[in-house]
């Protein structure tokens, strides 16, 4: 039950980090387990918290508990008072419940099913979820009398992640019909494994007049608990025009199958296209070059908890709270911070002279105009992608050359210079605009982020459309916030202007999504 309660008491904090909250694959009901927790000053008993990503009853929800653990110590049944809450990056709070009172035995759970709309949570995103990261709080107190000293502890969650992006080219569209099938095997970087096998297929309903175009899913590998498609059609003038996005959870496994030794997937999941054939064939000239359908797809998947552990526990310290490496602001670092500023720059000027001397290079990045040497070690600490590149290479005693085909090689320069500095140089809004699509082909986030930054803050009447389309592209829901929040500001000046038509012609749906913005309350 809800009480009042002087907050200002001493208490038990327990602070848990979920990265890449959005790719949990619980379905409604399903929950998510925090590391558990040792209460010292309250009879060193012990505990977790449960989150339910989906709803606990309603999809509509994200639910959170407060658990009691069965191997608990101390009283049978304790009373406590406590709260949750979700915080901001800088410790504030953005949504909590009153402080509630509750009898635990052992084990006993009490939370809220409706804590937080899950929609409202997701539309904020760079509030909820900087980084892709939601940020729980859990504060304990006694029911009676007040603990020795304040304590806290933080946990880390970490969702593992992978996106691939892929071209499909369908060649001979036009006399591709109903009851054919082409099928797309995407394979694992790190080991090659199958992921998943894409079909394409055509279907028309018995009274309908248009054909759908559709793709099914077919699993290959049963640890991922969650997907996420969306295919863009390229067409003649190379713009990307959205399909539409499909999320989904594996399929349901069929363990008789599997005794039997057959396939063990008991069904599929299917996607229907925003562009039918007819309309793809009314527009052949832009859509079908070539008589050839092209589909660049991003694949994004999950295969569950990479990682998770307590990350820090202290009693006594001052009470502050901290959910990043930020030192309090109390304690003073003047002089540390200085020292680790230099070394840092030392650092950084070693390396970079490395790279500048091409001194013990050992692969070469090769563009259609330059070659440009690095080092395996730094492409491989700073790159998923190229980790998994140059893994791939040394197991198969490969040539030391990466092509790089589709970026210019200013842009390569300019990601090895961050790869190897942290320094994006002098920018201007188009090498920010071509260094974020590098820095998303190969995962270096915060490059991403840097870029996307520079891109808000540079925003102008002729780029505001072009920007509005790259972040519509790589999901950046931030950075296409920031696109439309402009374009609505200054439409008379947008609308009218070629760079506007041009939108309309690669993504009348983002267009039109755009411009009702300005009737939502």
């Amino acid at each position: 039950m809800a009480c009042k309660l002087d907050t200002n008491r001493k208490c038990f904090t327990f602070v848990w980090i979920l990265e890449n909250f959005e790719y949990c694959g619980q379905k409604t009901g399903q929950s998510l387990k925090s590391p558990t927790f040792i209460v010292d000053t309250i009879e060193r008993t012990k505990w977790s918290l449960w989150i339910c990503p989906r709803g606990y009853e309603s999809e509509s929800w994200i639910s959170i508990f407060l658990c009691r653990e069965e191997d608990s110590k101390g009283s049978a049944i304790i009373e406590i008072d406590y709260e949750l809450a979700f915080l901001a990056s800088d410790g504030s709070i953005l949504a909590s419940r009153n402080v509630y009172k509750d009898e635990f035995s052992k084990p006993q759970t009490y939370g809220f099913s409706e804590f937080h709309k899950r929609e409202y949570v997701f539309s904020k995103r760079s509030t909820f979820l900087p980084q892709g990261m939601l940020t729980v709080r859990c504060r304990i107190w006694k029911d009676i009398g007040e603990v020795e000293c304040n304590g806290q502890c933080i946990a880390r969650t970490r969702i593992s992640v992978e996106r691939k992006t892929f071209l499909w080219k369908i060649h001979n569209f036009s006399s591709f019909g109903v009851g054919q099938e082409i099928i797309f095997r995407l394979k694992s970087t790190s080991d090659d494994n199958l992921i998943m096998s894409f079909i394409f297929f055509l279907h028309k309903y018995r009274r309908g007049k248009e054909t759908t175009t559709r793709i099914k899913f077919v699993h290959s590998n049963p640890s991922i608990t969650f997907s996420r498609f969306k295919p863009y059609l390229v067409d003649a003038k190379d713009n990307y025009v959205d399909c539409g996005q499909h999320e989904f959870s594996p399929p349901i496994r069929d363990q008789e199958a599997e005794k039997k030794g057959l396939s063990s997937i008991a069904q599929c999941k299917e996607f229907m296209l925003s562009l039918s054939k007819d309309t793809l064939m009314g527009n052949k000239r832009l859509y079908l070059p070539n008589d050839t359908l092209t589909l660049c797809c991003e694949y994004v998947f999950s295969s569950g908890i990479a990682y998770e552990g307590i990350e820090a526990t202290t009693y006594g310290c001052p009470n502050f709270l901290t959910t990043s490496n930020a030192v309090p602001g109390n304690i003073k670092t003047s002089s540390v911070e200085k020292l680790n500023s230099d070394t840092s720059s030392d650092l950084k000027r070693d390396i970079s002279s490395m790279l500048q001397d091409n001194f013990f290079c050992d692969v070469k990045l090769c563009t259609e105009s330059e070659t440009f040497p690095a080092h395996r070690f730094i492409l491989s600490a700073r790159s998923p992608v190229f980790r998994a590149m140059l893994k791939k290479d040394m197991k198969k005693k490969a040539s030391d050359r990466i092509d790089i085909v589709d970026l210019k090689s200013d842009t390569v320069r300019r990601m090895l210079l961050y790869m190897y500095t942290d320094n994006l140089g002098e920018l201007k809004w188009k090498s920010a605009f071509d260094l974020y699509i590098a820095a998303k082909k190969y995962e270096i986030m915060t490059l991403k982020e840097k870029c996307s930054s520079f891109l808000k803050v540079n925003l102008s009447l002729t780029n505001a459309c072009k920007i509005l389309l790259l972040a519509d592209l790589h999901q950046d829901k931030e950075l296409k916030s920031s696109a439309q929040d402009f374009i609505l500001k200054n439409d008379n000046s947008i609308i009218n202007s070629s760079e506007w038509k041009l939108l309309m012609k690669r993504s009348l749906q983002l267009a039109a999504e755009t411009m009702l913005l300005r009737y939502k309350e």
